[in-house]
C-alpha cells in the first residue's frame, strides 16, 4: 500500500507541471486565427501593447465538438456574449483541431452564435498556451496578461463572472 501511495505522489508532482497551462499573470502568447466567416482574428489588436479600441479584456475558450464538457458550456457562454461585450470583454472560442464544417455544424445544432469562433486547425494555438485538455478557459485583460483561469467546464454563470471580476479589478 505505501508503494501505491508513493507511486501516485510521485506521478502527481510530476504530472502537474506536464498538465499545467499558463498561469495567472503570464503574458498570453500573441496568435491570428481565421474565423468562421474567413476573417483573421488578431489577439495583439483587442489586449497587449498594440491594441486598438475600448477593450477590456478578452476571454478566450479553447474547445472542440467531441468534448462533452465543451457542448455543454458552450450555451451558456453564448448567452452571456452580449453582456459581456457590453462590458468591454470580447469572447473568443478557439476550437482545436477541427475543420471548419464540424465546427459550423456544432454551433448549428447548439445555436451558438454570439461569440467570435476560431479554428486552430493544427494546434498550434493550442500548444503556445499548454492546453492539454479541454475545455479551458483564459481571462486575458487588456495589459495582455492572464487575469484568471477556469480549468475544465464552466459549469455556471458564477464561475464565468468570477472571471470577468478579475478583469475587471485587474484593469482598474
Amino acid at each position: 500500500m505505501k508503494k501505491i501511495v508513493i507511486a501516485g505522489l510521485l506521478i502527481f508532482l510530476f504530472a502537474t507541471p506536464v498538465l499545467a497551462a499558463l498561469k495567472l499573470n503570464d503574458t498570453a502568447p500573441v496568435f491570428s486565427l481565421h474565423d468562421t466567416e474567413g476573417k483573421d482574428f488578431y489577439l495583439g489588436d483587442a489586449v497587449g501593447a498594440h491594441r486598438s479600441g475600448k477593450v477590456n479584456g478578452v476571454i478566450v475558450s479553447f474547445f472542440a465538438s467531441w468534448c462533452i464538457p465543451c457542448r455543454n458550456e458552450l450555451p451558456l457562454i453564448n448567452a452571456l456574449t452580449e453582456r459581456l461585450n457590453k462590458r468591454g470583454i470580447k469572447v473568443v472560442l478557439v476550437d482545436v483541431k477541427e475543420d471548419f464544417e464540424t465546427i459550423r455544424a456544432l454551433l448549428a445544432e447548439l445555436k451558438v452564435d454570439k461569440p467570435v469562433v476560431l479554428s486552430d486547425a493544427d494546434g498550434k494555438t493550442a500548444e503556445m498556451y499548454g492546453v492539454r485538455f479541454l475545455p479551458i478557459t483564459f481571462f486575458i485583460g487588456a495589459d495582455g496578461s492572464v487575469k484568471h483561469l477556469i480549468y475544465g467546464e464552466i459549469k455556471d454563470e458564477k464561475a464565468l463572472m468570477d472571471g470577468v471580476q478579475a478583469l475587471v479589478k485587474n484593469n482598474k
